[in-house]
């Protein structure tokens, strides 16, 4: 690495590696150094993000910035800045970007915050949701520059007041078109033939994915096209409730809940179509992976989700919780499998085109190299 190359400090507050932010920081991770950016992460212990930075030879400072109670954090950010002296020291999410915004004396200069999505305290009693909505509108001063991942976050966090449009910025996630890989593994692993049809849905089982939607729109698929399969991978707070609904609804024999996996490509191969049923989102991934897997996408038309698909070319939107709407564009789609296709074949072209990881990794070096211009001038 070059003596004088920017120093990048990226602090993540999760280290699964199942969600889109930690995603996101892999990606970064994998493919700043190439371009000159000495990098190094801050995380909580353990994890996914803890190990490919290790293996891939990146620093790792492990500091409690997952945790409710701020004070360790602050400290702990606060040392590794000193520390390491980054130029633009790069938070994901909102609890990363408290330590990083509370934690630097300089974060007005260099801090990056990257919203993934905006839940804004949803699921908050109100008086919770206006505590975080007014901390992140006084630490808004000390941000340097903030980055959507879809143009749908910058409108809600510019009325939110937890963005300055002026100094925001959106960049898409992006991803690598997919190897092939052997058809027929997920269907045999998941029992089923090859000409059953197969719906896949990937997330993690708790309010914001809104499978409880799913599941009441699925009873309506079940009862029309008794021969198909919906396959939820994912796991989650919810998934004893959800499996509860699906007894209900009288529909196990034709639903199967799926550990989560690293690969997901033997599912995306071996499934007809993907559904999404959440309440909010930013860009999921999953969305562009299926995409790019040629598999026509079915999903609620919130946030990030209609700037990757066009409803009627590349998939079908619905609104959100509304189970009857849902289903309804599940049972096209089942008993239209040419159109269907046909739709999936146009999204993957999409993704080819507009959300690849390459162009994804240059916007953020491009913006690094503005913001460590600034810092040290």
């Amino acid at each position: 690495m070059a003596a004088d190359a920017a120093r990048i400090l990226l602090i993540a507050a999760a280290t699964s590696g199942t969600g889109g932010s930690e995603h996101h920081i892999a990606d970064l991770l994998r493919h700043l150094p190439a371009r000159g950016f000495d990098v190094s992460l801050v995380c909580p212990p353990g994890g996914v993000l803890t190990r490919l930075a290790e293996s891939l030879g990146i620093r790792v400072e492990n500091a409690p910035v997952d945790q409710g109670f701020p004070v360790a954090g602050v400290r702990a950010v606060r040392s590794i800045v000193a520390l390491l002296r980054p130029h633009v020291v790069h938070a994901h999410g909102s609890r990363a970007a408290f330590y990083a915004r509370v934690g630097d004396s300089s974060a007005g200069r260099r801090c990056v915050y990257t919203l993934h999505g905006i839940e804004a305290g949803l699921q908050d009693p109100p008086l919770v949701r206006a505590r975080r909505l007014g901390v992140g509108r006084i630490l808004r001063s000390r941000t340097a520059r903030f980055v959507c991942v879809c143009e749908a976050d910058c409108q809600k966090g510019s009325i939110l007041g937890l963005l300055d449009s002026e100094r925001a910025a959106t960049i898409h996630n992006g991803i690598e078109m997919p190897e092939p890989v052997e058809a027929g593994r997920f269907r045999g692993e998941l029992g089923i033939g090859e000409r059953a049809p197969l719906v896949l849905s990937v997330g993690q089982l708790r309010e914001q994915k809104d499978q409880h939607t799913l599941i009441e729109a699925w009873a309506r698929v079940s009862a029309r096209f008794p021969s198909a399969v919906l396959a939820l991978i994912g796991s989650g707070p919810l998934e004893s409730k959800l499996r509860d609904l699906v007894n209900d609804r009288s529909v196990a024999r034709t639903l199967r809940f799926v550990a989560p996996r690293s690969d997901l490509r033997p599912a995306y191969t071996d499934a007809d179509m993907f559904v999404l049923s959440s309440r909010w989102e930013g860009l999921p991934y999953v969305v562009l992976e299926a995409m790019a897997h040629g598999l026509p996408v079915i999903s609620t038309a919130i946030d990030g989700i209609p700037e990757a698909v066009i409803d009627r070319r590349t998939g079908l939107l619905v609104p959100p919780a509304d189970p009857r709407t849902l289903a309804e564009a599940l049972m096209w789609a089942i008993a239209e499998p040419e159109k269907a296709a046909r739709l999936g074949v146009a999204g993957r072209a999409r993704v080819e085109a507009e959300f690849g990881l390459d162009t994804m990794v240059e916007k953020v070096a491009a913006l690094y190299r503005e913001v460590a211009a600034r810092s040290t001038a």
